[in-house]
């Protein structure tokens, strides 16, 4: 049989009539053969079939246009064809009155048909700078003579790109050039290769380290590129902000690759095609634990020429495996980013350090004995006068060396950018359940024994953590003894102590006794008096931080019960669904109120500005995490006037964890450039052993910090009162009126004119220097209306810290409802404010011998904050704390006069009301 051989031929398009003809025919001819089972199929040429054309079909061919035989090239010929396509469309309208679209011409020189947009973009070059904004120069060439003729001729300036310059502010410029210098070997010290980007939260670590980053990509000394990979290790939660910052400020000019939420084949591969010699990407931003696990790939000398640690005191530790894995990358330039450089203690500095510039310090012997020991002793508080002029030597040093390579700034300089701030250090007495429960605990046998024995360390960490816990909320340590954990070993048959209906009958599970829970904690009663307090007259938003996630339940379980719209971020938040609560918070369209923070996973990298108050509900030992906590909403873009609370349990051991804080901030002197404070101011005001005694309680003492501080501008209360004392007190106006207001705050909260020296800060105090805050005996002089209406009995001290801003401030919006009631509510005449705890039985015999004497003066000044009283709505929530809340019955006596009696009412004769009640709370004078 003879074998018919036929051509397979795909169909086509072509109008062609022949052409169509003969392709039915060879399907025809296809069918008999195939029926007959002689068909012969030939595979056609992977070559376009222009090049493998027959002679019967060729002339119907090659009129078809072109196409590629890469899926890749065609796709890029049908987009090129797209473009020509809308580009050269032409614009058209329908004129008045018409239906027929008017064609209307485009220029030719507005089309562009073989354009090519990602040259286009790549090419395009950036506007020039605005007028007003310098050039970034960060290194011109050596000039040379003209006779001279060495390779210096080859050099090239380096300037950052106008596309950043336009955005950095002059504290950026500088922290740009400095790293600069440091990583490219221009620094005194040949040794010096990188350095340690140590700002405060907030003033742009990031940008600065990405104008750095593109430069070098970009730029070198003779021409090419300084660096050609980097690497840029940070916390896994800040892996895809770190992807969006870049993008955001250079586009898609950087080559990166960013390791985050994805398999472990992906990060292999990423991995691997990042470190390959032909790659093309030139950044990877990746987690401190894919890095470690991954760290063997990155062993070869090419694989980064630039390494960027975000929250670098990650690496406080250097016998972690982490920190072991990064300090083998052969990579010399190093930038380490971190707000907090010095946390616990000068070792962990000197990890940072040797990190950073390897042997810049010699070894960690030498550094303890030559360094840390005289520093140390230096700052004791029973130091001798040599002891302590040697400790000022060794910190400066320390300081002159490090100084080289250590770039800090506080975030004193976000004034000029941001509006004006308080921080209220707020002390709160315990309850009756509370103090109970903690003598018990620490006269327990197994906690004196962990006193006076060596016991395991994670023994004694158990008994702290189940001291703050109480501190925080009877719940929690009612969760801990049914759980059976290792800190219950103090409470045994502690179950006793709770109230009945608390719990349920049978199981003994906790109910909450319907609300009546938030009544067994002193911290949560101020806390829920605030949230009611703002909620009712205010807009503000607040964050509350807090360290335990049971803590964090309670929050959420008193939203729920009073219905506040909350939102909550914790550790089991995935990474995607983060910035997803954050940008709802930060939505001013939305109905938010309470935001659910905890400082392990949410304290670093969120911008929490839509937000204007934050609670720090429990303190950390690491003053790193709350530092990290607290700036989340003193950020760009925030408008409100910001509020600060951090809530301390007095004589407890919260106040020994915030001493120990201070204790460690003061040693960030050691960073500072200015060594302007005296031998004194150096110390601590807190001894090592005072440190160390952890588990004792003092049920009476309103602040245990301002005890120990031996303060010499305040009061001592604990003096025989007499008429001499009452005397002075009452006649104790502030004598340097002069003294400014920093933020308005106390003139907001009416209190101005009737603050005390002691009551006023210093200038501008650092975080860490309590002696010179402001300090507070009474809550009415506290300058937040807020805080005096929700103080109740539970408030026994407050510090107050002030920070300037120059942004004017959005003034908070007043609840409709409140206004309505304010002006349909009849004024009193008299103005009381709280009486210490300790000076109220002594005084009262003493109120009448003066109350008369003085009544004219109360009248005046009542009648001139009348008068001033309508210039701010925010001045009538203070007439109406002053009237209404318990903090603010209190005699004027005590105060700059006494207060005046036209309405007929005596102060112990007050009617004492429920301790419930959010605002009024007299059971102090009965």
């Amino acid at each position: 049989m003879e074998e018919e051989e036929v051509m397979s031929c795909s169909s086509s398009d072509s109008g062609d009539e022949e052409f169509e003809v003969e392709i039915e025919q060879l399907k025809s001819q296809n069918v008999e053969a195939l029926l007959r089972g002689n068909l012969i199929v030939k595979r056609q040429s992977l070559l376009p079939r222009v090049l493998s054309v027959g002679t019967t079909n060729g002339g119907a061919v090659c009129r078809k246009p072109f196409k590629p035989p890469s899926s890749k090239s065609d796709a890029n010929y049908n987009n090129n064809q797209d473009l020509t396509r809308r580009l050269s469309a032409r614009k058209r309208f329908v004129p008045w009155g018409s239906t027929t679209p008017t064609p209307i011409p485009v220029p030719l020189s507005e089309l562009n048909l073989n354009l090519n947009l990602n040259v286009a973009e790549e090419e395009a070059k950036p506007p020039p700078l605005p007028p007003g904004i310098d050039p970034l120069i960060l290194w011109h060439p050596p000039q040379q003579p003209d006779h001279d003729d060495s390779s210096n001729s080859n050099f090239t300036k380096i300037a950052v790109d106008p596309l950043l310059v336009r955005f950095l502010r002059p504290h950026q410029r500088e922290g740009v050039q400095f790293m600069f210098d440091c990583v490219a070997g221009l620094c005194d010290s040949p040794d010096i290769h990188g350095c340690i980007l140590a700002d405060d939260m907030g003033l742009g670590k990031t940008l600065q380290s990405i104008t750095l980053l593109y430069t070098l990509i970009c730029q070198g000394f003779d021409g090419s590129p300084m660096v050609r990979k980097s690497i840029i290790v940070t916390p896994t939660s800040l892996v895809s902000n770190w992807e969006a910052e870049i993008k955001k400020w250079v586009g898609e000019r950087l080559r990166l690759v960013a390791l985050c939420e994805t398999t472990r084949q992906d990060v292999i591969s990423g991995i691997n095609n990042f470190t390959s010699p032909q790659s093309n990407l030139q950044v990877l931003i990746v987690s401190y634990e894919t890095f470690r696990m991954h760290s063997s790939k990155f062993s070869s000398s090419g694989s980064c020429d630039l390494l960027i640690c975000d929250e670098a005191h990650r690496l406080k530790n250097d016998q972690t495996i982490t920190n072991r894995a990064l300090a083998a990358l052969p990579c010399k330039r190093r930038i380490l980013l971190s707000g907090t450089p010095l946390q616990n203690d000068l070792e962990e500095f000197f990890a940072m350090v040797n990190f950073t510039n390897p042997g810049i310090l010699s070894d960690i012997a030498h550094f303890r004995r030559y360094f840390e020991a005289p520093i140390i002793c230096g700052r004791e508080p029973a130091a001798t006068a040599e002891e302590k002029k040697l400790g000022t030597e060794r910190t400066a040093e320390l300081s002159a060396k490090v100084n080289q390579f250590i770039l800090r700034r506080t975030n004193a300089l976000l004034s000029n950018h941001l509006p004006p701030k308080i921080i209220e250090v707020v002390c709160c007495k315990l309850t009756p359940l509370q103090s109970d429960l903690y003598k018990h605990f620490i006269q327990s046998k197994n906690v004196k024994r962990a006193i006076t024995e060596e016991v395991k360390q994670s023994k004694i960490l158990a008994y702290i953590t189940a001291l703050k816990k109480l501190c925080n909320h009877p719940k929690l340590i009612y969760d801990t003894i049914r759980s059976g954990s290792p800190g219950t070993s103090g409470f045994e048959d502690c179950i006793r102590f709770f109230p009945p209906n608390m719990l349920s009958g049978r199981s003994g599970s906790w109910t909450g006794g319907h609300g009546g829970w938030v009544e067994l904690s002193g911290k949560m009663q101020v806390l829920a008096r605030l949230l009611a307090q703002l909620r009712q007259r205010t807009n503000d938003r607040i964050v509350l931080v807090s360290n335990y996630t049971q803590t964090l339940d309670l929050f959420a379980q008193l939203c729920r019960e009073q219905r506040y719209p909350h939102l909550r971020l914790d550790g089991a938040t995935s990474i995607s669904k983060r910035q997803k609560l954050v940008n709802c918070l930060n939505d001013p369209s939305k109905d938010e109120f309470v935001f659910l923070l905890s400082s392990k996973a949410g304290g670093c990298g969120l911008n929490l500005i839509g937000a204007n108050r934050l609670v720090l509900f429990d303190p950390d030992w690491n003053p790193a995490n709350d530092k990290q906590a607290a700036a989340r909403v003193w950020r760009d873009g925030q408008k409100k006037r910001v509020y600060i609370y951090r809530f301390l349990s007095a004589g407890t051991i919260e106040e020994k964890v915030y001493q120990r804080q201070m204790s460690k901030e003061g040693l960030q002197k050691v960073i500072q450039r200015e060594q302007n404070d005296s031998v004194e101011a150096q110390g601590n005001f807190l001894s090592t052993e005072d440190l160390r005694n952890l588990f004792t309680f003092d049920e009476n003492v309103k602040s245990e910090i301002h005890e120990k501080m031996r303060c010499s501008r305040c009061q001592t209360c604990d003096e025989p009162q007499n008429t001499d004392l009452l005397s002075t007190m009452i006649n104790s106006e502030c004598d340097d009126d002069e003294t400014s207001d920093i933020g308005g705050f106390a003139e907001i909260a009416g209190c101005l004119g009737n603050l005390k020296r002691s009551e006023k800060q210093v200038g501008n105090p650092l975080e860490e220097d309590l002696s010179s805050w402001g300090h507070h005996f009474f809550p009415a002089s506290v300058p937040d209306t807020i805080l005096q209406s929700s103080a109740g009995d539970e408030v026994t001290f407050v510090f107050t810290n002030q920070v300037d801003g120059k942004l004017v401030p959005v003034d908070s919006i007043v609840s409709p409802k409140l206004q309505k009631k304010e002006l349909h509510k009849p004024r009193r005449n008299v103005e009381r404010k709280s009486t210490p705890f300790a000076l109220h039985d002594k005084l009262v015999p003493l109120r009448s011998a003066f109350g008369i004497a003085n009544m004219s003066c109360s009248s005046s000044i009542a009648r001139r904050k009348e008068a001033t009283s309508s210039v701010r709505i925010t001045k009538n929530i203070a007439l109406k704390n002053t009237e209404h809340s318990l903090v603010n019955e209190v005699s004027r006596q005590k105060r700059s006069c006494p207060a005046d009696t036209n309405d007929g009412h005596s102060y112990v004769n007050e009617v004492p009301q429920k301790k419930t009640c959010p605002v009024d709370n007299n059971d102090d004078f009965e």
